[in-house]
């Protein structure tokens, strides 16, 4: 059995191994990385003072692309909480959901594990015994699964920095008990195995019992059996430098052949009064021309045989061509929307034509979603909020509809199912997107309604009609 450091210094590694592969990625997300064959061009060509006064430099464009594939990917996965069959664990994972803001720390989940390809979830008790939830990076987290089923997590290390003295703080949590841990400025041998020669800067504090296993989850994007999660954008880490290559050759194409390039021929100079042969030379150190050689500007010469012409300017259809095929591949490797890249068609698309541009995109959410590993996570995630607070029930994810929704469409889907016989409550669920327990109380509000319409009837029908015809009562049968 490993001791406490062994098991500190090798989920240690497992940070900073999470780290060193994520930090490509993770620059790439913010929009922050440039290539440097750009930055180097940009540095020679836009680094000069301008007006010999401000110090000016352009900055290489950077497009976003991997940014838009991420965002994309985590607005359409969308959970909606737990359910249960269990009435009192529903309420107890309705009532941890909305207490711990999981509603918008979700997606941050689900942000971190497309960047970074993982993030965690925690699960402790407060001190009125209820399930506390936080959401984990990868940056400061690692776990360790069994290595035979059922493979659940049996260790779990957090290491922070602490703002206001600098030191490093940790909590090491195996099954039946958390170790928090401090980081002293001496190593010191392992305690617990001191001829082993093992040393360490970790010092364990006093035990905490907890009852059950390890209280947290691994989010992993792209997991497969025997190899490691994977960034989104490892795989088109190429396809985004590429955009970003092609705006920044785009720039400089724009600036010196796109621009029309206007000149002259035999004009007449201004020549210094005290050298007739040198030309009048202005504060910039250039022959004076009597006007502004700017493309904004108008140009004159006093020379009847002077003559002004322009070239004819390059255009950019091939960068645009260029974009649009690279483009084109990265939403085939991403399967992202075309109404991401392209805002200008989005208005124009009919529901239909929306629908099948997003389908590709919808199945591959599905299969990471509630068909796929993040749904996994989510499942044991809620059960072990549940079990904290003492429920024992089967625990579900709702997971929210990643189309985009038609509601004209989907209230006809409605009311056709339960036109056929279909149930209220489940016709709720399926086609209006209705957590379990909303659906439940909209049909027992409409069974209500119903009965005190019917009953006010059967009392008095000149009263109901009057009722009705005041819009208050509606017939049932109309």
């Amino acid at each position: 059995m490993p001791t406490i450091i062994e098991w500190v210094k090798h989920l240690e590694e497992k940070i900073e191994g999470q780290k060193a592969y994520a930090a490509p990625f993770e620059t790439r997300y913010r929009n922050e990385y440039v290539l440097p064959f750009i930055a180097a061009e940009y540095r020679e060509v836009y680094g000069a003072k301008a007006d010999q006064v401000l110090t000016g430099i352009l900055e290489a464009p950077r497009t976003g692309a991997a940014g838009v594939v991420i965002d994309a990917l985590t607005e359409r996965l969308t959970v909606l909480g737990g359910s249960s069959e269990d009435e009192a664990t529903a309420k107890a994972l309705e009532a941890a959901w909305d207490d711990n803001d999981m509603d918008v720390m979700h997606r941050e989940a689900h942000r971190e594990a497309l960047v970074r390809s993982r993030s965690f979830g925690a699960v402790s008790k407060s001190t009125d015994d209820r399930a506390i939830m936080t959401i984990e990076s990868s940056e400061q987290a690692a776990v360790h699964r069994m290595q035979a089923p059922p493979y659940d997590v049996d260790a779990y290390l957090k290491i922070w920095v602490d703002e206001w003295t600098g030191a490093r703080h940790g909590l090491l949590q195996l099954p039946g008990r958390d170790i928090p841990l401090t980081e002293d400025k001496v190593a010191r041998l392992d305690p617990e195995e001191p001829t082993s020669g093992r040393m360490s800067r970790w010092v364990a504090g006093p035990e905490k019992p907890r009852p059950g296993p390890v209280p947290a989850v691994e989010f992993r994007h792209n997991a497969r059996l025997l190899v490691e999660p994977t960034s989104e954008i490892e795989p088109v880490t190429t396809l985004v430098d590429e955009l970003d290559l092609i705006d920044g050759l785009m720039v400089f194409a724009g600036h010196f052949g796109a621009v029309p390039i206007r000149y002259g021929t035999g004009l007449d100079i201004m020549r210094d009064p005290r050298d007739q042969t040198k030309p009048l030379l202005g504060p910039d150190g250039k022959p004076m021309l009597g006007f502004k050689p700017r493309a904004d500007h108008f140009w004159f010469n006093s020379n009847p045989d002077a003559k002004f012409g322009q070239l004819t300017p390059a255009t950019l259809d091939t960068f645009v061509t260029w974009a649009n095929h690279a483009t084109g591949r990265l939403r085939a490797k991403t399967r992202v929307a075309s109404t991401y890249f392209y805002l200008d068609i989005k208005s124009h698309m009919s529901a239909e034509l929306l629908k099948v541009d997003e389908a590709p995109m919808i199945r591959r959410v599905r299969g990471m979603g509630h068909e796929g590993s993040f749904n996994q996570a989510w499942r044991r995630f809620l059960a072990l909020a549940a079990q904290v607070e003492g429920h024992r029930g089967r625990v579900k994810t709702r997971w929210g509809d990643p189309q985009t929704r038609m509601e004209s469409q989907s209230v006809d889907a409605f009311q056709k199912a339960v036109t056929g016989g279909l149930g209220r409550q489940h016709a709720a669920e399926q086609f209006l997107g209705w957590s379990p327990e909303l659906a439940k109380k909209a049909v027992a509000q409409g069974a209500v309604e119903r009965a005190a319409e019917q009953a006010a009837k059967n009392a008095d029908p000149i009263a109901a009609a009057l009722l009705r015809d005041a819009g208050v009562l509606t017939d049932p049968g109309a």
